[in-house]
């Protein structure tokens, strides 16, 4: 719709008529200025809308003046009562942290503390320090073997190979972000997957698909997304493959590059690609070549103990001549003699050991090694060769598996896999292409059963550890995803990682102590914990039990002995941390067997059974950080002070009256045309004045505030006792600080100060601390998270509360002007074109008439 201003024109020597109509005759028969006219006649409407502009102006500023007042509170509220900051006053730790303790004695470094304790305490020995339950296995049943790997399939360079021409890159552009997925020579997309039938639309566009789901997209919120969460790709049955938006529908998605055989095979050249492709169905999209001639281009990369090299085959493929070799000895000769150049004669070795075509890679001193290359299908290892457990290799892949009956031997164990649950039909959800999937995206048959990329139907296998079931898996699932589900599962309580060095899988407890064992799996049929993690013989793999630390203190003058499940605990509001063993007797043959705590529960100084020897104790000596402290609330004053200050101005502040008597409205397009950039700030200066003046909100907020920071009673002494205060000053209640006073009292009662900032009725105080009073107020007013957020926020809308600033009730106002200023445009609009017409055919009549005129003059002659 038109603006007033390309209506009504910003200045007068503007056309009313814009654009709209390059065919009017204004004034040119009769002489009138119809322009003018047709001006006067829309003033009602111009003023109409030029009152709601000022109206929505007026109700932006008043949103501006409460957004700095909520946005202060916010701000204030995550510096001062956030566990992420480091101000955080509503925190016990804040100040406890700020004690500093320091250790001393010829064994201070065996021990560390903070805070601070109300008793005296030294330790005078520790016979030994908490550990974790550890559990390790072997995993060579795995293919861990550290010693050669040996491809699974031949390679024969005698023979030929097919190879397909759906080679290349394609870059797809969603708005302006670009992605690229990138198709090999050896990747096929016929129903067998290998090349030897017709290209399959619907296959091509699974791997499509699939090869998105791996590309991530960068939103302009910063959010990543995978491609295929937001470009959809679909296939018709001509065999059309086509991309669109799969969201909001407004982003342009389109091919805007592809490379390689590709780009011939499916005909996309030109400049413009289009946002589709068809697929000849009927045509297999391969070529027979050399076994020598599909490697070239291809390269082997090779990692030895961490160092990655990678190979080109052009240099291993050709003879001295040039040409393409057709014996394997010759490509093994080549190729052993590029591994020297890259690493070292005979460091990585490379044979046919038994000549059937299977290549052999073998190192020295059983060192860390892995293959893998871009042209791993034809040299035989297309899933890589480790000596090592590749983590991210499927459970298929690490063992074999019979996609028919759902069985899985790894591990040497054959477990049965149990078929996942049909879907029911009410949850399946239609494709455009005929198919259906779950919620999930998971592919369904027609008996709803879920099926994986390769159309196999997903068996389910479980993993118990201590109990607990940490997760499900299908065949398809990664070992990482096997183990970091381990490592996820608070209820398990245990964590587990693998050792390429040594390989092995290591279980270790989340906590110390004693009786915290490690069980991996149960009896169930599909249990993958014996598979992976015990083995045919459990007895080989070495289990180790925590124990508690054991250690000797003195508190207030009496010996006592304790055992602890973790190396730091409290002691008497003093956290210490055990760092090692001091004045511990030498157990000879026993050294090594954990002591527990029925050991040492009749210990006396006289009687310790002999696992303490007398010697140099620690001792502790603590000292309050009062600058930290008094920084951090003198920091915290200031904030508070400039927040009541700016409350209470603003709704306390009359509205500013022009000489004339009128209020000062925001300033319209033409009144500032005549104006200077100083001048326009100085007066809407004086418009944004009291503009909040006898704001109900904002006068609770103020009482409020105030009432946080003077309770009364007891807190209220003490507060003043501490140098808390508040004071009253022209209307204003703001508090005071004596630093003094505070630093005294942080010296000789720390614990009072830190209970007059952070106590709670929550926590089972009989009142707030000055923090957690101030917390209520800021949460009523300021909170940004939640259904309901706060007062202010609701009224008005954060920056620091996504959903609120969309959604808020002056926003709604504002709108709903906006709504109102694009009617009257509209009827405006509607008068510009009802008046041109009318004056229109006016001087068109003129016209005609001066036309008759003049031929009626002609006709007499002069006469």
């Amino acid at each position: 719709m038109a603006s007033i201003s390309s209506l009504m024109g910003s200045s007068s020597s503007s056309s009313i008529y814009g654009s709209r109509n390059s065919n009017i005759i204004s004034g040119l028969a009769s002489g009138l200025d119809t322009e003018s006219m047709i001006e006067g006649m829309l003033q009602g409407y111009k003023s109409k809308i030029t009152g709601l502009q000022q109206d929505r102006q007026s109700l932006l500023w008043k949103q501006q003046a409460y957004q700095s007042i909520s946005d202060k509170l916010v701000e204030f509220s995550r510096k001062y009562m956030s566990y992420t900051s480091s101000t955080n006053l509503l925190s016990s730790s804040f100040f406890n942290n700020a004690v500093l303790t320091t250790t001393g004695g010829k064994f201070a470094d065996m021990v560390s503390a903070t805070g601070k304790t109300s008793s005296n305490i030294t330790i005078d020995a520790v016979a030994q320090l908490a550990t974790a339950s550890r559990y390790t296995h072997d995993a060579s049943k795995l293919g861990g073997t550290g010693g050669p790997v040996t491809a699974e399939g031949s390679i024969d360079l005698s023979k030929e190979t097919t190879l397909s021409t759906l080679e290349g890159s394609m870059t797809i552009s969603y708005g302006n972000k670009d992605v690229t997925i990138d198709f090999s020579d050896t990747e096929f997309f016929d129903p067998s997957g290998n090349g030897t039938g017709n290209v399959s639309a619907e296959k091509l566009k699974d791997a499509i698909v699939k090869k998105l789901s791996e590309e991530k997209i960068t939103l302009s919120s910063g959010d990543q997304k995978a491609a295929s969460e937001l470009i959809d790709v679909q296939v018709s049955d001509d065999g059309t493959i086509s991309f669109s938006d799969k969201t909001s529908g407004q982003n342009d998605v389109k091919i805007s590059s592809v490379s390689g055989q590709l780009k011939d095979s499916l005909g996309l050249t030109g400049d413009d690609l289009g946002r589709s492709f068809k697929v000849d169905q009927n045509q297999s999209y391969t070529e027979t070549v050399k076994a020598a001639e599909a490697l070239e281009g291809k390269s082997i990369t090779v990692s030895l103990d961490g160092v990655t090299k990678t190979i080109s085959l052009d240099k291993v493929i050709k003879d001295e001549k040039g040409l393409y070799i057709q014996d394997n000895g010759t490509f093994i000769k080549n190729l052993q003699k590029e591994l020297n150049s890259a690493f070292g004669k005979d460091k990585v070795k490379v044979d046919d050991t038994d000549g059937d075509g299977k290549l052999t890679f073998s190192t020295q001193n059983n060192s860390k090694l892995g293959i893998s290359s871009t042209a791993g299908k034809i040299l035989g290892f297309e899933d890589g060769l480790y000596n090592y457990v590749n983590t991210s290799k499927t459970l298929s892949q690490l063992g074999t598996y019979d996609a028919s009956s759902g069985k899985l031997t790894i591990g040497g164990m054959e477990l049965q896999g149990t078929l996942m649950e049909p879907v029911p039909k009410e949850d399946w959800v239609k494709q455009e292409d005929g198919t259906y999937k779950d919620a999930d995206g998971y592919k369904l048959d027609s008996d709803g059963y879920r099926l994986n990329d390769d159309g196999e139907r997903l068996y389910e296998f479980s993993l118990t550890v201590n109990g607990t079931t940490v997760g499900t898996f299908t065949q398809d699932t990664a070992l990482e995803t096997v183990m970091n589900s381990i490592n996820s599962n608070t209820e398990a309580g245990v964590n587990v990682s693998y050792s390429s060095l040594t390989n092995q899988f290591v279980f270790t407890a989340k906590e110390t102590g004693a009786g915290r064992e490690i069980q991996i799996g149960s009896d169930a049929p599909n249990d993958l914990g014996k598979a992976l993690f015990v083995g045919l013989d459990p007895a080989a793999n070495d289990s180790q039990s925590g124990q508690d630390a054991i250690f000797k203190a003195t508190v207030n003058g009496s010996t006592k002995y304790f055992s602890r499940s973790s190396n730091t605990f409290d002691m008497d509001g003093m956290s210490v941390t055990l760092n090692g063993t001091f004045n511990n007797a030498d157990r000879g043959s026993n050294a090594g067997t954990p002591i527990t705590s029925d050991d040492i529960k009749n210990m006396t100084p006289d009687n310790d059974s002999g696992l303490f020897v007398k010697g140099e104790s620690v001792t502790f000596t603590s000292k309050t950080d009062t600058d930290t402290v008094v920084d951090a609330i003198k920091q915290m004053v200031e904030d508070y002070n400039a927040i009541v200050k700016e409350v209470k101005e603003a709704y306390s502040t009359m509205p500013l009256q022009q000489t004339n008597g009128s209020k000062y409205e925001p300033l319209t397009d033409e009144d500032k045309a005549d104006m200077t950039e100083s001048e326009i700030k100085a007066y809407e200066e004086k418009a944004k004045t009291g503009l909040l003046f006898g704001d109900n909100d904002l006068s609770s907020l103020y009482n409020a505030l105030r009432s946080a920071v003077a309770p009364g009673g007891n807190d209220g002494s003490f507060l003043r006792s501490i140098g808390i205060n508040t004071s009253y000053s022209e209307g204003l209640t703001t508090i005071e600080l004596d630093e003094t006073a505070l630093r005294e009292a942080l010296e000789t009662n720390p614990d009072g100060v830190k209970d007059a900032f952070t106590k709670s009725k929550e926590n089972g105080a009989s009142s707030d601390g000055l923090m957690t009073a101030i917390q209520k107020v800021t949460d009523r007013y300021a909170a940004t998270t939640g259904a309901t957020k706060g007062i202010l926020i609701e009224k008005a809308g954060s920056k620091y509360s996504p959903t609120a600033a969309l959604d808020n009730a002056l926003l709604d106002q504002m709108n709903e002007i906006d709504d109102q200023i694009e009617t009257w445009q509209s009827k405006m609009s509607d008068k510009v074109d009802y008046y041109t017409n009318k004056f229109t055919q006016l001087e068109m009549l003129i016209q005609q008439m001066n036309s008759q005129s003049s031929t009626l003059a002609g006709l007499m002659g002069g006469y």
